[in-house]
């Protein structure tokens, strides 16, 4: 018998068989009947927010794009009343490269946007935050679901960022980034964003291409429902996305204008500020850029 924590082995889908099971590392199981490699999770203590976060994303996004991310087999606690010990247990994908390439760069450009396409049933549908937080990096994310993206983008994820950070430059920047250019950049959508579920933390590290079907995947997220275009913002910062990408997204979501640019500006400030937050160093830089850029903007707008 594999040597499998207890947490996982009690909460095993019941169509798994333990002695179907051998362990491939720490973390994998390789389920023999059906060639299926199962990827573990145990969480323990200030860890168990983060990992029941990343369960519930990946569930909320395969709910939308069941090919572009890892199924969710099972996740939950230990003790529903403690909560001081959490597990996951999920499809693992077996990466075979980047996905840089223009042909997968245009198919993961469709099947984000199809993912962004998916309206949720629940009663949170027309509201903007998630049921559990989640973590975006270490960060954990203020979820508090709000009827207005304006209100939700500027308090649930700039604010918070710039007072956890502290830093002077930074709160002077932001007092007068949420006075002008916020309302013209977040009020100005039209229609009005929907809230769908977003990947939140859409770098080209958490994309991978899977080598069973050679279709690009993405994980690692800090899900919650948001404005599709927000989760383009982090990927003009550090790269790894083509025009291909851009294309096929948009031929399906066409650019949310008046000032498409500027609101992409926008949603990659936080996570330059959340850079900084958790790195210090150049990215402060980065973030302050990014709002002076965004203040010289709104007041050429008067």
């Amino acid at each position: 018998m594999p040597t499998i924590p207890s947490i996982i082995l009690e909460h095993l889908p019941s169509s798994i068989k333990v002695s179907d099971l051998k362990s491939r590392s720490g973390s994998l199981l390789f389920h023999e009947p059906t060639q299926t490699t199962l990827f573990t999770k145990v969480a323990r203590g200030k860890d168990v927010p983060q990992l029941i976060g990343e369960a519930e994303g990946l569930q909320a996004m395969g709910s939308a794009a069941p090919a572009l991310v890892p199924k969710i087999y099972s996740f939950g606690y230990d003790d529903p009343q403690s909560r001081k010990e959490a597990y996951m247990i999920s499809q693992w994908f077996e990466m075979a490269g980047s996905c840089r390439d223009a042909q997968h760069q245009r198919e993961l450009g469709r099947k984000l946007a199809e993912m962004h396409r998916y309206r949720p049933e629940a009663d949170h549908k027309d509201r903007f935050g998630f049921g559990v937080p989640t973590h975006c990096g270490v960060t954990e994310q203020d979820n508090t679901w709000e009827e207005s993206w304006n209100v939700f983008y500027r308090d649930r994820r700039l604010a918070d960022l710039v007072r956890s950070i502290g830093d002077p430059a930074i709160s002077q920047s932001w007092e007068k980034l949420k006075r002008r250019a916020i309302p013209l950049l977040l009020s100005s959508i039209d229609p009005p964003p929907k809230p769908v579920i977003l990947h939140g933390d859409l770098w080209s590290g958490n994309v991978g291409l899977d080598a069973k079907t050679q279709s690009p995947v993405i994980f690692d997220p800090a899900s919650y429902y948001g404005h599709n275009e927000a989760d383009l913002g982090i990927t003009h910062m550090f790269g790894g996305f083509s025009r291909d990408f851009y294309d096929a997204y948009h031929q399906i979501h066409p650019k949310c204008e008046p000032y498409y640019a500027e609101r992409q500006q926008l949603y990659e400030l936080y996570h330059h500020l959340n850079h900084t937050l958790m790195f210090g160093g150049g990215y402060r830089s980065g973030a302050l850029r990014l709002m002076k850029s965004l203040e010289a903007w709104a007041d050429a707008q008067e």
